[in-house]
């Protein structure tokens, strides 16, 4: 990527291979003004130093997981990672294996696809996406309720029943701390990215004092936020350079298996 093309004040982010796990393409009934094609996601990428990205389809969240994963096959791009919608019943797990995924999306909660993450109900998909490795994304979001306390109980649940399944929490807020601490000491499968968490004074420096920067991926949440807030929040961290690296794409290349560099 040529460092012309990137906004001047994010120049130093040309040769940190960024690579973004939370980004959406294709249409949105909800969010039509913001929504973008292939063509100017790829821009918008360009644009903020972003490499390469992992890609969810607007279709398959707001209306039908085999429309958007359908959707989502036709926005093929070296540079996308796809993250591939995920249902509990057996023939969605079946479409999804035959596309040999990286990454899968959940979207169990009353507004998404309205579905249980327990055993009772998702066993056999978790299994699936535990046996094999398959970073499963899931936002904070999916598990709002009346308690805050709950949704948190939800994904502990989840967690401790699925050990070794590398999970990555999206789009939490500056105020999960207190909940997001105490997970990831138990759970050491469990990542989180950055696209909304940083609001706090200081509080990536914070955790990576206390958790090292491996579980910290970048996410900017494209196209409903702008890149530059988490960009800005990790280039004027206190944290060593290899750290800000590694949140930058390193972690998830690495929990992709597709190297460090």
């Amino acid at each position: 990527m040529s460092a012309s093309v990137i906004e001047p004040a994010l120049a130093e982010l040309a040769d940190w291979n960024v690579m973004d796990v939370n980004v959406r393409i294709g249409p949105s009934g909800i969010h039509g003004h913001l929504a973008l094609d292939k063509n100017d996601l790829l821009r918008e990428m360009d644009r903020f130093g972003i490499n390469t990205a992992v890609v969810s389809h607007f279709t398959a969240e707001e209306y039908d997981a085999v429309e958007g994963n359908s959707g989502l096959e036709c926005e093929v791009d070296p540079r996308f990672v796809p993250a591939w919608a995920a249902l509990p019943d057996a023939f969605s797990i079946q479409s999804v294996s035959a596309r040999k995924p990286l990454v899968a999306r959940i979207y169990c909660g009353p507004s998404r696809h309205n579905f249980s993450t327990a055993r009772w109900c998702s066993g056999p998909l978790f299994e699936y996406l535990q046996q094999y490795s398959i970073l499963t994304l899931i936002s904070l979001e999916e598990f709002h309720s009346t308690s805050a306390f709950l949704g948190w109980e939800v994904l502990k649940t989840l967690l401790s029943n699925f050990p070794h399944l590398p999970v990555a929490l999206l789009d939490l807020g500056y105020r999960s701390d207190r909940y997001l601490f105490p997970l990831l000491e138990r759970f050491p499968t469990l990542h989180f990215d950055c696209s909304t968490y940083s609001a706090a004074h200081r509080q990536l420096e914070a955790t990576v004092e206390g958790f090292g920067a491996e579980r910290i991926l970048f996410g900017s949440r494209l196209p409903l936020y702008t890149p530059g807030a988490p960009l800005a929040v990790l280039l004027t961290a206190r944290i060593p350079d290899s750290a800000r690296r590694a949140i930058a794409g390193g972690n998830l290349r690495r929990l992709l298996h597709r190297g460090e560099a």
